[in-house]
Formats: structure tokens, C-alpha cells, sequence
């Protein structure tokens, strides 16, 4: 999972992950190969570019990266390959979970998010259609620019990260644009999931309890202290697990900084964005994540949530999960567990930072403090469970 949702507001455009600020056009740009690159498309998608190619990483998340491409009569795509390298390890060891994926990894991930979007783009459900940008080519030879990646059109629109955009909404505003998220993630929940092609996409049996065992050996790889009550966050969820066989194409990482709407219409989704994390399985962890980074007047701290969602307008957690239940039809009796499950994974994401600092290894910036939020994580993750939201 991206741990974007930290980072700075970005750009009114398609963003994902370089931490380098998209400021200008370049012929030479890290982690691309211009001149093979300009080639292979040439080739591969005649009349669509005219050389030669300028390229700009796009900022925000520290997932796959992003980068537009821009030909010489301004025509605009964007390219996704897998992430570069943080730095060199030192002398510390970091635990094998914690490592960078292997290269066969990297192309099996780029490969499965090309191919989730694209049979998205070609599906249209009893909710209506879910918008991506349009998927043009998938490329698995990594002599082009030194590692697999795929290609796709621009989606034009703003995405929502900073406390001053939101604010500048009015309330009717705030609600279209919340509402505008939540009915998206209905319409991607709603879809058949065979008519889609992607039933073989990923294993659904035992899903909860393995979103557990996973989740449990990220902590244990990344272990460097002991958190107060982490320990019974996991018992309880092990404890807990829902009885649900319902199952869903889920993003793995809906939020609202994952989305694009469009500039003329307030509350219009015109794509969502980084589908790296994307798999089949019980989709009120979806409901679960969104509902982890959606901060409220009325909730306890929460240190990792999108604190512009809190300005005038925007719904409670409550409101939008009653949306989401009354368009489902889905029972949302336990929803504190999938709630408190996001929260447990969130914090070992944030432990596998803090481990890093603890051992002088580079991480990204921004995020060298992010081990602080762990604490706070646990204990809104057991309220979670207590409350039921």
C-alpha cells in the first residue's frame, strides 16, 4: 500500500511518486531512457507522438512511479514503472520483508496493474462505469528504459490533498465531491467481477484471516521496539475475523488523494489513479481504508488522515457509511473491524519507516518522524473495534 496520503499537496493533474516536484519539461529525467524510450513508442503507438520526447516526473505518493511525457506538438501521456531505489542499505540488514521487490516482482506488479485497468476501462457495471485513464500499451522488456512499464492518457482534472483546496469548496461542493469518492467506490464494488475477466486475478479464499497473517508478518519483519498495545490489536482482530464471503474488485488503496475530478464539474470523477494495490477479495477493506484516512470533527487524532476532509461540507465517516450501505445494499454491522484491520496494516507500514530511521537508512522525506504515528494508530484501530466506526 501507498503511504501517499503523507505526503504534500500536489499538482491539479495525475500524480503518483518521485518526491521530485514536477516544475519542468526535461530530455533527461531519472529513471527513463528518453531517446529508446521515443523509439519503442514510435513504433508501438504510430502517429500518437511526434519526437522528440520531454518527460517531467509527476510528485506525490511512494509507490510506481509517474511521469508525463509530452511530444513536440504538446500532446500529453503518462508512463508507470516500478519505483527506484530509496539508497544503499549500510551495514544494517533489513529484514526480507522489508527489501525492495525483486525485478520479476516489479514486472509482475506493473503487468497486474496494467491489466486491472484495463479490464476496467472496458467494463461497465450495474453502478455505471468506474473512469481510468485509457490504457494504451504495456511494455514487459526491460531494455527500453531499464525496467517494465505501461503507458496511458493523461487524466485531466484536480485531485483534492490540501487543506486550502478543500477549503476553498463550498459545502454543497464538499458533499458532491465526497459523495462523487464514495459513489465510485460503489460502482467498482458493484461490478461482476467475471464479466470483468479478473476472477482468476487473485486468491479469495480465507481472504480476512490471510489480510491478518500478512499484516502480522509485516510487524514482525519490522520489529525495532515494543508499542503499547499493539500486541492486543492483533489479538482482537485474529479474534474477530468476520464471517463475509462476499467478493469484489478492490483498489487496495482508495482515497481521495487517489482520485481525479473534473475541473468543470465539481464532484465528476474523471479517473481513479495508483492501481498497484488492487485485488479481489471482501470489499469492505476498501470501505474499511477509505473510511481510516477520512478525518471528522467529531473522532479521536489521527495522525495518517486527509485533515482537509474535516473542513465545512464534508461528511462524517458515519454519513458516508451510510451512503455506502443504503447503495450497496451491503450490511455494515462490522465495520469497525475492517476500520481497526486498516489501522493495524497503516501502522506497519509505519513501522517498516521507523526502522529504517532507527538504523540510519534513507527514507522518504517527510516521513522520518512517521514512526511517532504509531501509537495514536493502535489506539484509534482498538476504538475502531470498540465503537464499530
Amino acid at each position: 500500500m501507498s503511504i501517499g496520503a503523507m505526503d504534500g499537496p500536489s499538482p491539479n493533474h495525475q500524480r503518483s511518486a518521485t518526491g521530485v516536484a514536477a516544475e519542468t519539461w526535461s530530455d533527461t529525467v531519472v529513471g527513463l531512457d528518453l531517446p529508446r524510450l521515443t523509439r519503442y513508442l514510435a513504433v508501438r503507438l504510430p502517429g500518437s507522438i511526434r519526437p522528440p520526447l520531454r518527460a517531467m516526473p509527476l510528485p506525490g505518493g511512494r509507490s510506481n512511479l509517474s511521469y508525463e511525457l509530452c511530444d513536440a506538438d504538446g500532446r500529453v501521456l503518462v508512463l508507470r514503472r516500478p519505483p527506484l531505489p530509496l539508497g544503499p542499505g549500510g551495514h544494517v540488514p533489513v529484514p526480507a520483508a522489508l527489501a525492495a521487490p525483486a525485478p520479476e516482482t516489479s514486472r509482475s506488479d506493473i503487468r497486474r496493474e496494467y491489466q486491472v485497468i484495463r479490464a476496467i476501462h472496458q467494463t461497465h457495471g450495474r453502478a455505471g462505469r468506474v473512469p481510468v485513464a485509457e490504457p494504451y500499451l504495456l511494455c514487459q522488456d526491460t531494455s527500453v528504459i531499464g525496467a517494465p512499464f505501461f503507458v496511458t492518457a493523461k487524466a485531466i482534472g484536480t485531485v483534492y490533498r490540501s487543506e486550502k483546496q478543500c477549503a476553498a469548496l463550498s459545502p454543497s461542493q464538499a458533499r458532491a465531491v465526497s459523495h462523487g469518492l464514495l459513489d465510485i467506490l460503489v460502482a467498482l464494488h458493484l461490478l461482476d467481477v467475471r464479466a470483468t475477466g479478473l476472477a482468476d486475478y487473485a486468491r479469495t479464499d480465507q481472504f480476512l484471516i490471510r489480510q491478518v497473517d500478512r499484516w502480522d508478518r509485516l510487524h514482525a519483519a519490522s520489529a525495532s521496539r515494543e508499542v503499547p498495545r499493539l500486541a492486543r490489536l492483533a489479538a482482537a482482530l485474529r479474534a474477530g475475523v468476520p464471517a463475509n464471503g462476499r467478493i469484489a474488485i478492490l483498489h487496495g488503496d482508495y482515497r481521495l488523494e487517489n482520485v481525479v475530478f473534473d475541473l468543470a464539474s465539481v464532484g465528476r470523477v474523471n479517473a481513479v489513479l495508483d492501481w498497484e494495490a488492487a485485488t479481489i477479495g471482501d470489499p469492505l477493506v476498501d470501505l474499511g481504508l477509505l473510511l481510516t484516512f477520512w478525518e471528522g470533527p467529531d473522532q479521536p487524532l489521527n495522525p495518517i488522515a486527509s485533515a482537509h476532509t474535516r473542513t465545512r461540507g464534508f461528511p462524517s465517516k458515519r454519513q458516508l457509511a451510510d451512503r455506502y450501505a443504503t447503495r450497496t445494499g451491503f450490511d455494515l454491522s462490522r465495520i469497525g473491524w475492517y476500520i481497526a484491520l486498516n489501522h493495524y496494516r497503516v501502522a506497519g507500514l509505519l513501522e517498516v519507516l521507523h526502522y529504517r530511521v532507527r538504523h540510519g537508512l534513507p527514507v522518504p522525506p517527510g516521513l522520518e518522524k512517521a514512526g511517532s504515528w504509531v501509537a495514536p494508530l493502535v489506539e484509534n484501530g482498538l476504538s475502531a473495534l470498540r465503537d464499530n466506526l
